[in-house]
């Protein structure tokens, strides 16, 4: 689980933010403006994403924990 939460990180951090980096080479604000709207929105869906799977491995963890209390 901590891993997958620090891969995603590891991914906004290195690849995602570094995107604007190759546009400072025009001074189009619009593009940089286009850049960062691209940034936020693929960050927003990895941050998503994340929820969702992390609310899965919530469910199959207290469903184990539950199924394990009723056996004993």
């Amino acid at each position: 689980m901590w891993i997958l939460v620090m891969s995603a990180c590891i991914f906004i951090i290195f690849i995602i933010a570094p995107i604007s980096k190759y546009q400072t080479n025009n001074n189009d604000s619009l593009l940089l403006l286009k850049t960062s709207f691209i940034q936020a929105t693929i960050s927003v869906v990895i941050v998503g994403i994340l929820i969702l799977i992390l609310n899965k491995f919530k469910k199959v963890y207290l469903f184990k924990k539950l199924t394990s209390r009723k056996k004993t």
